[in-house]
């Protein structure tokens, strides 16, 4: 029986890292930059309360006799007294 076709050391195959190392995945060797951490925790989370607050804001400014101004009065005038 004839032994398996070895590929060529500079082939475009893919080649199986060394079996006593395991191979490393592209995240483990980059840490995240300063820019991803402070858009992912202060960036995104800003923009969806943010958001919130001002859809509020606007539909409270043009629809004060809406059910949603109504409620959140009703809900403030009983915790504040």
């Amino acid at each position: 029986m004839a032994a398996p076709a070895r590929v060529a050391s500079n082939s475009p195959k893919r080649q199986e890292p060394p079996g006593n190392q395991p191979a490393k995945r592209e995240e483990e060797e980059a840490p995240p930059s300063r820019v991803a951490w402070l858009i992912g925790w202060v960036g995104v989370p800003s923009l969806v309360f943010g958001g919130i607050f001002g859809g509020g804001v606007l539909l409270g400014a043009h629809y004060p006799d809406g059910w949603i101004a109504w409620a959140v009065t009703g809900l403030a005038g009983l915790v504040g007294g």
